[in-house]
């Protein structure tokens, strides 16, 4: 729990800094008008809601909670996926519950009395209508704040979208300058593995159908196959990942046990590919998968909303082998980058058992 929190202050640590900065400016523009129009009412008005310092606590964090949650939380992603007339509802539902809030509890509390004689339109107008007054205001109030919070908001999130692109573009970058440092000419490896093949056809029916395996999961780890935003069709990722279950049941004389399941009716969801694949391949160095009693678990389930996935390994006792964390961390950073707050990706691991879990929202 401690950590989730630090992790969460970590990642929101602007978006809250920003609105606390605009509820303090509030605050202070709101407290300098009423105590140089009417200091003594002012007083009085605040010595019933418990003083001027504890009101002014308890307004902050109510705005920075407030505004955070139907901001960033609600309708921020409701305007990205264009869905006006929900946003709508959020915003006018909150504006209702705050302000029956603040009638119940603290209409009472504020005194609108107008000192002199003056018999001006508005003086009269607050006289005699003090709750209209009071309305009109607080949806005045709420609004002005409401349009500072998105501008705000927009601006912080077009940043974040914007460092998140660029560091894409970096890490697509560099994982190209490290393909061309390190990887055998993709033509050679093809036309090899297609020479290898043509020779085991007559010898071995299942060698040659690993040679074709490889050369189809190879092609996929090195082909251009994303679109414009380095995604490729759920499909094409389930079908890979099936090829690398298969060839690592060739390799161990088909002894793995292995529970494979999938649920997809749309099979077009657009996913950031080898992310299944390298979580499956994780679950094959360390898992032991020989123990009929608990078999290697694939399951993966997508709907037009979402897409999930879980798996689960038993894991290998003595001698492991050795492993740099470098495959899990390189998914962990491009969910992060490609998917961010759209993502939920939880590990839970004890000294018998790995479970992995992923929900992308789409």
């Amino acid at each position: 729990m401690k950590q989730q929190i630090i992790q969460f202050f970590r990642q929101e640590w602007k978006k809250l800094l920003t609105l606390f900065i605009i509820a303090i400016v509030q605050l202070l523009l709101g407290l300098s008008f009423l105590y140089t129009a009417a200091p003594d009412l002012a007083n009085e008005t605040y010595s019933k809601l418990g003083g001027v310092f504890l009101h002014s606590i308890k307004s902050i964090l109510e705005f920075v909670i407030t505004y955070y949650l139907l901001i960033f939380q609600a309708c921020l992603p409701l305007l990205q996926a264009r869905k006006i007339s929900r946003f709508i509802l959020i915003v006018l539902s909150v504006f209702l519950i705050k302000f029956g809030y603040t009638a119940i509890v603290e209409f009472d509390s504020i005194n609108y009395r107008v000192s002199g004689v003056s018999k001006d339109a508005f003086t009269t107008f607050i006289k005699n209508h003090k709750f209209l007054f009071f309305s009109l205001s607080s949806f005045f109030f709420y609004i002005v704040t409401l349009v500072i919070s998105f501008v705000a908001a927009f601006i912080i999130d077009y940043n974040t979208r914007n460092r998140r692109q660029k560091e894409l573009i970096k890490q697509k970058m560099d994982a190209e300058l490290a393909a061309i440092k390190y990887q055998i000419n993709p033509h050679f490896l093809f036309n090899s593995l297609s020479f290898i093949y043509s020779k085991t056809v007559p010898l071995s029916e299942e060698v040659s159908n690993a040679v074709l395996l490889l050369s189809d999961i190879m092609r996929y780890a090195l082909g251009k196959e994303e679109d414009v935003e380095g995604k490729v069709a759920l499909s094409q990722e389930l079908t890979h990942l099936k090829n690398v279950i298969e060839i690592n049941q060739m390799r161990f004389n088909n002894k793995l046990n292995i529970q494979y399941s999938e649920e997809i009716s749309n099979p077009n969801a657009r996913i950031t590919p080898l992310v299944l694949i390298t979580l499956v391949e994780n679950a094959f160095k360390h898992g032991d998968l020989l123990d009929p009693a608990n078999p290697l678990v694939v399951r993966t389930e997508a709907n037009e909303k979402t897409i999930t996935f879980l798996i689960n390994n038993k894991k290998k006792k003595g001698t492991k082998e050795l492993s740099t964390g470098i495959g899990l961390n390189n998914v962990k950073q491009r969910l992060q980058l490609m998917y961010a707050e759209k993502h939920t990706f939880n590990v839970k691991e004890n000294e018998d058992f790995y479970t992995a879990a992923l929900t992308i929202n789409l």
